[in-house]
């Protein structure tokens, strides 16, 4: 039985009634909760700090956002959220039509032969009349492995997520990143596995970040694939980890990669030019980026399985990536099974 912390809960109602920029964040497989306050920068004093608060939008045009870090608080949860009925949205279906044409269509332009993979998202709209500091407790207080958080800003807005993927974490001059594609349900994942079109997918990701890193990175290795569980949904995943060149930084690292094939397609340059054409609706923070940058350490997570929070509407973002082998149907399933992580939050 999930039992709300008390002075968690508080903390998330007073920061959204005075409307302070701040970040909630929980690290995977941690049990702690930090709270940042934290203060927009709005010049680049950011190269003198030590301690920052990063976001970068989805569109390589965009300069990231930078925060600095006010203070930091610590919460311990009294108990996870935890549902292990596998639950997604409801879609309507004029969206998986109209999605599912946006495939279509993109299966024709990759079988031209010049565009290996490229990414397209949706977004479902979901009235939401609860309290919002409930629901931000919840994604918090997920049972999940992945990077929980919650963040406002005054120039952003209000997002929430639960994102399985790394874009890159340092130590020093010690980096890890890692190529993250093919979604499958936990529970379907021995009747139907991983296929040839899901390795191939997740293989043109691991290539394209060892192309970006090639001129980085004094040292790189590219681990085996292997299958990993995200909440109830199972992908393919290869870290690939290294050392960063000695006159290079995380944000570097950062700026290198993003945005990767996992979000984009590959070529880069091709994909992400199909998608500005292509796609009506914004991204925004959608397979962007953020995460916390130190003196010694950094992660930094891209930002998927997120929603945004705007009086009285919930924006949940989902995504799939397109190749030549895509079926429509089932790309369109996929997207719908991609809302299972945060719908059991929605719907409690």
């Amino acid at each position: 039985m999930f039992k709300e912390t008390p002075l968690l809960l508080s903390k998330i109602e007073e920061l959204l009634q005075a409307g302070l920029d701040f970040v909630f964040y929980r690290s995977p497989k941690s049990d702690q909760i930090v709270l940042l306050e934290l203060s927009a920068i709005k010049d680049e004093a950011y190269n003198f700090l030590d301690d920052l608060w990063v976001v970068g939008l989805f569109s390589a045009e965009q300069t990231p956002y930078y925060y600095r870090v006010c203070s930091e608080e610590p919460f311990t949860l009294d108990s996870n959220f935890r549902d292990d009925q596998f639950k997604t949205l409801d879609i309507s279906n004029s969206a998986l039509n109209d999605y599912r044409l946006k495939v279509v269509n993109a299966i024709d332009e990759i079988r031209k032969g010049l565009l290996n993979k490229v990414v397209l998202h949706t977004q479902i709209e979901v009235a939401y009349s609860k309290e919002i500091h409930l629901l931000i407790h919840k994604v918090l207080a997920a049972d999940t492995e992945g990077f929980r958080y919650s963040f406002y800003s005054a120039d952003l807005g209000l997002w929430m997520g639960i994102t399985p993927e790394v874009l890159v974490q340092s130590k020093h001059r010690d980096f890890k990143t890692m190529a993250l594609a093919g979604t499958r349900k936990l529970e379907d994942l021995d009747a139907d596995p991983f296929k040839e079109k899901e390795r191939a997918e997740q293989a043109w990701v691991t290539k394209e970040i060892v192309e970006l890193l090639d001129k980085s990175a004094d040292i790189m290795n590219v681990g085996e694939v292997k299958t990993v569980k995200a909440g109830k949904l199972a992908h393919l995943r290869t870290i690939i980890e290294g050392q960063i060149k000695p006159h290079l930084t995380t944000a570097d690292i950062a700026s290198v990669l993003h945005p990767t094939a996992a979000v984009c397609g590959y070529p880069k340059s091709l994909a992400y030019r199909y998608i500005e054409e292509n796609e009506i609706l914004n991204r925004s923070l959608y397979s962007g980026y953020l995460g916390r940058v130190q003196k010694e350490s950094s992660s930094l997570y891209v930002n998927l399985r997120c929603m945004s929070y705007k009086e009285g509407m919930i924006k949940v973002y989902v995504g799939a990536g397109i190749t030549a082998d895509s079926d429509p149907e089932l790309e369109t399933e996929e997207i719908r099974i991609k809302t299972s992580t945060l719908a059991s939050i929605l719907m409690a």
